[in-house]
């Protein structure tokens, strides 16, 4: 069967999708939608309970922009046409502004599947949320392939700080308020230890990227500093290894692709199997890798790993102990 790939996107402040454009030339007559069709940015549809239906065959996708639409496309429309294929389905992407705003539309039907966040899915899992089922978590093979990271507190190897408590009165360095690695992760460390980082830091700056702040400590403009793994490394090769690690957190999982309301056992097993025999050898009927180069390059996503929802537990007690700071997701 011929898979017709279709993509939405669902407006940040209206709950209703707007379509926008076709992925494939194939006519889209079939699809019934009450909704307007948008002609520009100021006529924006305000239905709050879309109408659009779709055949029975039909699943719709949900992902946050994580890059340009560009990029998104040619990421993720070689790979849900192979799944497609494989299930006998067609999908329908569905780009989000804000990742969070995915989970009514799971919640409530009208996304059956979606590539969500760590913190996102743990939200759910905090809320109890009954129609959120995990599917499986993605991966990446780099050069040390794994479906996690760390994030790390780490100041100059000529500092004499061996502990986060030796770190009292120093300066330091965090990423910015939306950073999980950079920021919150950290932060939780501080935490249980019974550290508030705006009293016990001299000064406590968002440096704005995670190279600045290696480089902010390699250049003692600030003690010490949070980053995630891979920065640390290309920074301490770099500078000679001048950098040491204080403190590491738990394992950060990666992000998760989650079933929502009405989507059977059956139909969750069936994707997850298709998702852990995807290999570099994987193509569509078309003849296009399942992987793609931006999938693979720009998203770092290239296979897939199956866990229990535990595996998230790390994220629901990095928001518990955060839960009182602002946070994008």
């Amino acid at each position: 069967m011929k898979n017709i790939l279709i993509k939405n996107t669902c407006i940040k402040t209206y709950r209703t999708l707007r379509i926008l454009l076709t992925v494939s030339m194939i006519s889209c007559a079939w699809i019934l939608c009450s909704d307007v069709l948008v002609q520009g940015e100021d006529n924006i549809s305000t239905h709050t309970e879309p109408k659009t239906i779709f055949p029975r065959d039909v699943i719709n996708f949900g992902v946050e922009y994580l890059e340009s639409e560009a990029v998104m496309n040619q990421a993720f429309v070689p790979l849900l046409n192979y799944i497609g294929e494989k299930l006998g389905k067609q999908f329908v992407i569905n780009y989000f502004l804000e990742d969070k705003d995915i989970l009514p539309h799971l919640v409530n039907g009208r996304i059956q599947v979606a590539h969500f966040s760590s913190q996102s899915y743990a939200g759910a899992l905090m809320n109890h949320e009954p129609d959120i089922h995990y599917i499986a978590t993605v991966s990446n093979s780099g050069d040390t392939p794994s479906d996690f990271y760390h994030g790390y507190i780490f100041t100059r190897t000529d500092n004499p700080a061996q502990t986060l408590k030796d770190l009292e009165g120093c300066s330091f360095g965090f990423v910015n308020q939306t950073s999980g690695s950079g920021y919150y992760y950290p932060l939780m460390l501080f935490l249980k230890k019974g550290i508030d980082p705006k009293t016990f830091f001299s000064r406590t700056l968002f440096i704005g990227e995670h190279p600045d702040v290696a480089q902010w400590v390699i250049n003692k403009k600030v003690d010490a500093g949070a980053t995630y793994d891979g920065n640390f490394r290309n920074a301490t090769q770099q500078c000679g290894n001048c950098l040491r690690i204080i403190e590491t957190t738990p394992p950060i999982p990666n992000e998760p692709w989650v079933a929502g309301k009405g989507v059977s056992r059956e139909m969750i097993e069936q994707m997850r199997q298709i998702l852990l025999s995807i290999s570099p050898d994987s193509c569509a009927a078309d003849g296009r890798s399942a992987i793609s180069p931006a999938l693979r390059q720009q998203l770092e996503i290239d296979s897939f790993t199956v866990h229990d929802p535990s595996f998230y537990q790390v994220v629901v007690d990095m928001r518990r102990y955060t839960k009182n700071i602002s946070r994008k997701n």
